[in-house]
């Protein structure tokens, strides 16, 4: 297969889709070692275009949409928790499936938050916020389950496989993995956004976007917002609850 004949094959798929076959080719000719095989004279699948992938432009959740997600039946009762947390604390997925259990104090009704994406910023964000009622309800919650486990969210696996224990910090821990596939699957069987194209529909990361827009409307302060979101400036948070939708 010459590189017109490479070219011809991959133009009849779409930008993404273009990409991923020319990686999967470039991948066959390096690893099959078609080249040092003398197979092929050169790693032609190197040598076609290379495109850009369109960037992934998903809708905004609404506030009933969001609610139908966590009222459903077929919603797993710790992803339920998952949501309202990340809709109330404005954390990403990867601070809400590590957050500790020692971070809270209820007696003094505080939180920690400590976003890990800002321990890079020469300034790192760390906060004791004072629970409001929606946070305070869902975080006793997650401190009351029977189940022992170091953070606040968590679950009790129906099997335990030893790789399954050994891939992660504990046996009741979610990874950022599993509850991003967990809400699509929620989020779908609740068939809230069934007029979304699957591509299109909103993630568990756009919980942020919605959660922002409502402490806004709450009239909350934009640096108390900017601060719960990790931000280094105001334009960053602005930019975040603009255009969230309701319905």
């Amino acid at each position: 297969m010459d590189v017109l004949a490479m070219a011809e094959y991959l133009d009849q798929f779409s930008n993404n889709a273009y990409t991923k076959h020319r990686g999967l080719r470039v991948q066959i000719f390096a690893f099959a070692f078609a080249v040092a095989k003398g197979l092929a004279e050169r790693n032609n699948a190197e040598l076609t275009l290379v495109k850009k992938e369109a960037e992934k432009k998903r809708q905004r959740h609404t506030h009933e949409g969001l609610k139908t997600i966590i009222d459903a039946a077929t919603t797993p009762p710790w992803l339920k928790r998952a949501i309202r947390l990340a809709l109330a604390s404005l954390q990403r997925r990867e601070d809400i499936v590590t957050w500790l259990k020692s971070a809270v104090d209820m007696y003094k009704n505080t939180l920690t938050v400590s976003p890990g994406k800002t321990q890079g910023y020469d300034n790192p964000v760390h906060l004791k916020i004072t629970m409001g009622a929606a946070l305070r309800e869902v975080v006793g919650e997650c401190m009351r389950l029977p189940i022992v486990s170091p953070y606040l969210i968590h679950y009790k696996p129906k099997a335990r496989r030893r790789e399954q224990i050994d891939a992660k910090d504990h046996w009741t821990s979610v990874t950022p993995g599993y509850l991003t596939k967990e809400f699509s699957k929620a989020r779908d069987a609740a068939h809230t956004y069934d007029h979304v194209p699957a591509g299109k529909r909103p993630t568990f990361h756009e919980i942020r976007a919605l959660g922002s827009w409502l402490y806004e409307q709450q009239k909350f302060p934009q640096e108390y917002i900017q601060a719960l979101l990790g931000h280094t400036d105001e334009k960053m948070t602005s930019t975040t609850s603009k255009g969230t939708a309701t319905r």
